[in-house]
Order: structure tokens, then C-alpha cells, then sequence
């Protein structure tokens, strides 16, 4: 996740298929483990959707645009791949308890 994105709870998360999968509720982040190409990633966000009744844990490796602006979050992967990665499953270290929780403020109009 790069520095620049201060993410605001509520934030809409897009697929690269321009599906709305959720609003980005807070940000977890593992303590130990990482590794990338075990698909144990640094930081998730977790995001809530009311169309698909689940939340989604999705990498932040996998955020490719944030238009603060507008409050939206687009990701570099399609709903296919979401699908097929179980980003709808909670990782083990947050339903252990295990991560760092990041709560996001409520973006000020």
C-alpha cells in the first residue's frame, strides 16, 4: 500500500471490472509471516458489501488507484479473481486476533 493513500471508511472498492464490491470498513495488518508469494500479505483492507452480503479481506498489494476525491478504491484484479482468490474468507491471523486493526475515519463533506 503506498504512503500516499489515507483511505476513509466508507470508501467504495471497484474491481478492474468496475464492479462495486463494497465500502472499505478498516485496515488490517499482519504482525509476522509475510510473505507474497505464499499469499500472506503485508496489510488488507476489509471491505463490507451490502450487494454480495459478505466482506471481503482484499490484499493491498492488489490496490491499483485511489481517487481520494471521489472516495473510491480501484483494484487491479477482476471479480473473477476476488472469486477465485476467497477474498471472502476472513485470513486466520484476523479471525485469531492476531492483526493490527487500523480504524479509518469518516471522510468530513
Amino acid at each position: 500500500m503506498e504512503e500516499n493513500m489515507h483511505f476513509k471508511k466508507y470508501d467504495k472498492v471497484f474491481t478492474a471490472d468496475d464492479i462495486h464490491l463494497g465500502d472499505v470498513l478498516r485496515i488490517h495488518f499482519r504482525q509476522d509471516g509475510v510473505n507474497p508469494e505464499l499469499r500472506l500479505y503485508a496489510s488488507y483492507l476489509e471491505v463490507w458489501s451490502v450487494e454480495f452480503a459478505t466482506r471481503f479481506f482484499v490484499p493491498t498489494d492488489y490496490i491499483d488507484e485511489y481517487d481520494a476525491g471521489a472516495g473510491k478504491i480501484y483494484l487491479t484484479e477482476t471479480m473473477q479473481t476476488v472469486q477465485i482468490e476467497t477474498w471472502d474468507r476472513t485470513p486466520s491471523f484476523i479471525a485469531g486476533n492476531l492483526s493490527r486493526r487500523q480504524e479509518l475515519s469518516v471522510a468530513v463533506s
